[in-house]
């Protein structure tokens, strides 16, 4: 996997809790997996059913479609999938502020997606995508030390992560169709759809 130029020597990053990436002023859903329901629901000490009736949506989104090697096949395909439900123009539900920084309720149980951040496929493989992210991310924007810089070999371990997680998303809705609700059979009926 090739990283983009400004990535492709290593970064430096520590989150600086702007709360910028959780809020209106960022782009884009929180995507959520099978993974991230069982821990999260367990951490608000509620059950699969209540926290996909309280808290989440259903969005189409294109997937890349990775090869066993987690290399980019070159194809994509638009597939439902589940994010938080708040509208692209909120915040998140979970972003709070307390003494002038943003934190997050479930920190401890957040999704592997805001897990991962700034380290996706999307964005450190793309200089497009990583400008972008840097005029927003203050925490890529710091000269930090030596504690705080990423070899291209650990950010890449981390972009395996993410895909390997869509890749199985993927193969697993495959096999049941699209239907996402075969993944889920805890989703409620009447699950919103978000554009």
């Amino acid at each position: 996997m090739d990283l983009c130029d400004s990535a492709s020597s290593g970064i430096s990053f520590k989150c600086q809790q702007c709360g910028t990436c959780c809020s209106k002023d960022s782009e884009g859903y929180i995507f959520i997996f099978i993974k991230d329901i069982e821990k999260i629901s367990k951490g608000l000490q509620i059950s699969k059913e209540d926290f996909a009736k309280r808290y989440l949506s259903i969005t189409k989104y294109e997937y890349t479609i990775w090869d066993e090697n987690l290399e980019d096949t070159k194809n994509t395909k638009i597939i439902d999938t589940l994010v938080l439900n708040f509208e692209q123009s909120s915040d998140c539900v979970f972003l709070f502020t307390e003494d002038g920084k943003k934190l997050c309720k479930i920190y401890q149980t957040r999704p592997v997606q805001c897990d991962l951040f700034p380290y996706w496929s999307m964005i450190m493989t793309s200089e497009k995508n990583f400008r972008r992210t840097i005029k927003y991310c203050k925490g890529l924007q710091k000269n930090l030390d030596d504690n705080y810089q990423f070899s291209p070999e650990e950010i890449k371990k981390k972009i395996c992560i993410e895909r390997v997680l869509e890749r199985e998303y993927f193969n697993r809705m495959k096999d049941v169709d699209f239907n996402i609700f075969r993944i889920y059979p805890f989703l409620p009926p009447d699950t919103p759809f978000l554009k």
